[in-house]
């Protein structure tokens, strides 16, 4: 009688190896679904538009991680679409009575449909850090990312692809996956009117950030809690994987109790984001608004100091090209022996409070206690092709031409008129690049009889006649132009110079003079 042989490898390994070969068949499925390839090439093409565009180019890496995950929500919709489908697709083929007839339970089907969301999530991952890298290595790039808010895009990807997995488990229906689609978007958009009316609930949602409208801020006055997010999402998606597997038979205690166990941390997190801002936060956003000095760090550079928060003192760069494309259209004998800028914020009002506006007269105190008289202020926007950015632009470069050609000034100065107006708008176009994209985006965007370029930070009006000659003398060689105003500064700059005088200095159609109505209304005497 002969011995039979003994299995050399359990039923728990054989099933353990059954799993991870169908989670990668699975995953190479995944890769290579329809869904997920448009997702990707959708996704590389919102990364290329604004790349190929130059809007990228001045970026700030706090917020471009935030923006990341918006970005990375168009692969996590083909994820949960292929997901979804990958599951139900034994029913759509008829083969759901062929699979329980094979070693692997209906459970242990579903533990590789999850585990089959992996390589698609780090290839995501992949990709992103290569796009972001990208970014980061960009001569104009200031600040430094957060590694929460980084890891938070590709979560959105494992969590929707999760979401679909439990969705086919949940139904056969194709319209399920695009259904649940668009409720995500639906509560994007919601979660997107919460940040607006600065509702905490908003944190709830797929992406939680500190609420919008002021632009680009300093991190020290952000209340983004990005790691409790990514603990929230990544135990949210444990009780959709765990969900998943319970609605497909494994109801185990270890599975329940992973169940349990990471909804009751969900909740915690979830709690925890509906803190109120610390009072840290609060604090910083008063000191940066109203005297924001002692935040800064400051450069010198030539015959100007630069001051900024520590995150943007590297867009002192930008700043300075800008500086010594004035200068050098100017004779040395006008050129001022000290410059200084600083950088400053709007400030933000709280719901029920009264808005209380922080300006030139309020900030000349913090100036010359800091050593920085009259200091120009400039935003924390920069050439990104919005129009925010290009608001903090034109103003800073015509408040630092004005400077230029007036000298200081007390109080809040009125509009420029005549020679004066028209040589500040072309000094400040001529100087960079971006500043002439700034002065004729915000020329664009307005009408009337004065052009005001700036922001809430401060503006500098300018005739909207002398604004049309500006531009005019822009479209020429600035080195012609440059050589005239050189030779005429004392003409240009004096303060009874009428645009039509200097329409005629400079060889340019003077337009039709202004009605004395006209005149009383801009408080221009010519």
């Amino acid at each position: 009688m002969t011995e039979q042989a003994r299995p050399t490898t359990s039923p728990l390994t054989t099933a353990s190896a059954s799993v991870r070969a169908l989670a990668w068949f699975e995953a190479r499925r995944l890769l290579r679904h329809p869904a997920v390839l448009v997702s990707l090439a959708l996704c590389l093409i919102a990364w290329g538009y604004p790349t190929a565009s130059g809007i990228t180019e001045y970026p700030v890496l706090h917020d471009e991680d935030r923006l990341l995950q918006l970005e990375l929500l168009i692969p996590a919709a083909g994820v949960l679409l292929a997901s979804h489908l990958a599951v139900t697709r034994p029913a759509r083929e008829g083969t759901a009575a062929w699979l329980g007839t094979l070693v692997l339970t209906s459970a242990q089907r579903t533990a590789a449909h999850l585990l089959a969301l992996l390589p698609v999530v780090a290839l995501v991952a992949t990709l992103a850090g290569i796009r972001f890298g990208w970014l980061a290595l960009l001569p104009g790039a200031v600040s430094s990312p957060s590694a929460a808010e980084l890891a938070t895009g590709p979560a959105l990807v494992l969590i929707t692809g999760v979401l679909g997995v439990l969705i086919g488990t949940m139904t056969r229906s194709l319209a399920a996956g695009p259904i649940t689609l668009v409720l995500l978007g639906l509560s994007v958009i919601g979660e997107a009117i919460f940040k607006y009316t600065d509702s905490p609930w908003r944190r709830w949602g797929l992406i939680a950030s500190d609420s919008e409208g002021r632009g680009t801020l300093p991190t020290a006055l952000l209340d983004r809690p990005a790691g409790l997010h990514l603990l929230y999402l990544l135990l949210l998606t444990v009780v959709l994987g765990a969900a998943a597997l319970l609605r497909s038979g494994q109801r185990g205690p270890v599975v329940r109790g992973i169940a349990v166990l990471a909804l009751v941390g969900t909740l915690a997190a979830g709690a925890a984001q509906l803190r109120p801002a610390p009072a840290s936060v609060s604090t910083a956003n008063k000191q940066a608004v109203e005297a924001p000095a002692v935040l800064h760090t400051c450069v010198r550079k030539g015959v100007a100091t630069y001051c900024a928060f520590p995150e943007f003192i590297d867009r002192h760069q930008q700043w300075a090209q800008v500086a010594d494309g004035m200068l050098h259209r100017i004779p040395d004998r006008a050129r001022p022996e000290h410059l200084a800028v600083r950088q400053r914020v709007e400030a933000i009002v709280p719901e029920n409070e009264v808005f209380m506006e922080i300006g030139p007269d309020h900030w000349a105190e913090d100036d010359r206690r800091a050593g920085t008289p009259g200091a120009i202020t400039v935003g924390t926007d920069w050439g990104n092709g919005t129009d925010q950015a290009d608001d903090d632009v034109s103003g800073f470069v015509t408040a630092l031409a004005r400077r230029l050609i007036e000298g200081p000034s007390e109080g809040e100065p009125g509009t420029v008129c005549g020679g004066r107006g028209i040589l500040t708008v072309w000094l400040a176009g001529q100087a960079t690049e971006e500043s002439e994209i700034a002065i004729r985006s915000t020329r664009e965007r307005q009408t009337g009889l004065t052009v005001d370029f700036g922001s809430f930070l401060g503006s500098t009006a300018v005739e909207h006649n002398d604004v049309t000659i500006a531009l005019t003398l822009l479209d020429r060689p600035a080195d012609e132009v440059g050589a005239v105003v050189k030779r005429n500064w004392d003409k240009l700059t004096h303060p009874a110079t009428t645009t039509a005088q200097a329409a005629r200095i400079l060889d340019v159609p003077a337009p039709a003079p202004a009605s004395s109505t006209e005149k009383s209304i801009t408080s221009c005497a010519h």
